[in-house]
């Protein structure tokens, strides 16, 4: 729900400063009963009719179940996809073969018996016919035990999505060559150096235009995270070299990092939690930042900040813009059973993050969540996995402005819609009006400016639902490219 109060416009005609406050909805339970522990999810538009749509794995009955999204935050759920893993640990929906219909990357943990921890592994696919039926499970590799961490991305420039994964068994980490058609090649080793490997995430660190990689372990004892560069650019082939320096050493276990520009200087940053397991010590939320280079730029130090945390056992910690004001905030998740802060927030101040805000405390194990326009109003809403009772729950956001600047954008019309190429504007006031658009996860795909009743080129953007923000005010429009 977002709520526009025009009243000093409207009475004094004064230009005055926008900001934002948000606040959630307390939470609603999507699925009392999804299976036992949902250990996974992701979001997207499985059945092609614009309105998001949520898919969940769990991890103790192995069940992969989406559920249909009716554009106000509510959501039904559809029958489960029949599948051969155990102990689901990652799904994903990505367009592998090239169609235009997101399919379903999924992996299987395998066993977590003593005596045959992390076998029978699976990393496998499933075709989406456009309707949202997942039938045939395709299999990728059963070669490795224990796989968990998993990224998809373009990691040989050749254009196909392709796949990497962690095994943490066998100490491996290892990528496979898609070729946009479903298929991919056999397995290619980023890293066999360390111990448990569970994380990876892929960003190009150091702009030649390839994708490097961020790893992490989860041994429970001096565990690391390390960043290991992409060769593709200027080498000319996919190779993966560790700098020298680490990133952090000595930790208990991590199980989320990503690169960040979390202080808004245009350089990737690293958002990493610790968590606590058993009878060890309290977790932690990090904020790596590159402290010191040499002549040639390699990097020597790291500075480490704590954020300050009611949570015990952080667990995934996302970077994306709650508020509105086009700066990233920082939303984080506790793996704690029982009652504690289960989802948290810390608004971004311009490169410094304020306080700790409470989302949700209700919430048992609340391990992972995806951020996404659930309910179609141009903020971005929270739905969460409670691993300890079983749930699939959901939090709207309440983006409320408190006020406008001098651009009147209550007329500005755009048209048509849906379209396919262009996107056409009317009753812009000014002469030219800054704009962007971004897709329905929130990311910002184009940035730029129109003249007025001037017209936008989307050509170039995929099939689906997109927002336009208009810069300087909190005036959003939807629209569908087909």
């Amino acid at each position: 729900m977002k709520l526009k109060l025009l009243s000093l416009l409207t009475l004094f005609g004064a230009c005055t400063m926008m900001y934002a406050q948000t606040t959630f909805e307390p939470k609603v339970t999507i699925d009392s009963n999804t299976g036992n522990n949902p250990y996974t999810i992701a979001t997207g538009l499985i059945d092609g009719d614009s309105i998001l749509d949520i898919i969940i794995g769990t991890d103790v009955d192995h069940i992969i179940v989406w559920y249909k999204g009716n554009g106000d935050g509510t959501f039904i759920k559809q029958t489960a996809i029949v599948n051969s893993l155990i102990n689901v640990g990652a799904v994903k929906l990505v367009d592998l073969n090239g169609d235009g219909s997101l399919d379903l990357l999924a992996s299987g943990f395998g066993s977590y018996a003593t005596s045959t921890y992390g076998n029978n592994s699976k990393l496998v696919w499933f075709a989406n016919d456009g309707a949202g039926n997942f039938v045939t499970e395709q299999l990728i590799t059963d070669a490795y035990d224990g796989l968990s961490g998993s990224f998809v991305g373009n990691i040989d420039a050749d254009s196909n999505i392709d796949i990497a994964v962690t095994s943490s068994v066998d100490n491996q980490v290892i990528w496979f060559s898609g070729d946009g058609f479903g298929n991919f090649g056999s397995a290619n080793i980023i890293d066999n150096t360390l111990a448990a490997p569970g994380v990876i995430n892929m960003k190009d660190i150091d702009g030649d235009g390839d994708l490097d990689a961020i790893i992490a372990t989860a041994v429970y004892s001096g565990d690391v995270i390390e960043i290991f560069r992409n060769d593709l650019f200027p080498g000319g082939s996919v190779a993966f070299t560790k700098d020298a320096t680490s990133v952090a050493t000595g930790k208990n276990g991590v199980f989320n990092a990503t690169f960040e520009d979390l202080d808004g200087d245009a350089n990737l940053d690293i958002l990493a939690t610790e968590v606590s397991y058993g009878s060890g010590p309290t977790g932690n939320f990090y904020w790596y930042e590159v402290d010191e280079v040499d002549e040639f730029g390699v990097i020597l130090s790291y500075t480490e900040t704590p954020f300050v945390t009611s949570i015990v056992n952080p667990s995934v910690a996302q970077h994306v813009d709650l508020d509105g004001d086009s700066l990233k905030d920082i939303i984080l998740s506790s793996g704690s059973s029982g009652a504690g802060y289960d989802l948290v927030w810390y608004k971004n101040n311009g490169g410094t993050y304020g306080a700790e805000q409470v989302i949700d405390d209700t919430s048992s194990q609340a391990f992972v969540y995806d951020v996404a326009d659930y309910d179609g109003d141009g903020d971005l809403d929270i739905a969460s996995c409670a691993y300890n009772q079983d749930d699939l729950n959901y939090f709207s956001n309440n983006n409320i402005v408190l006020s406008t600047n001098d651009y009147n954008l209550e007329s500005l019309s755009i048209f048509p819609n849906p379209t396919k190429n262009v996107l056409n504007f009317k009753g812009i006031s000014s002469e030219t009006l800054n704009l962007e658009v971004f897709d329905i996860l929130g990311k910002s795909v184009l940035n730029t400016s129109i003249e007025q009743n001037g017209s936008l080129d989307i050509s170039a953007l995929n099939s689906g639902l997109y927002i336009i923000k208009f810069e300087n005010t909190n005036t959003t429009h939807k629209f569908v490219k087909q």
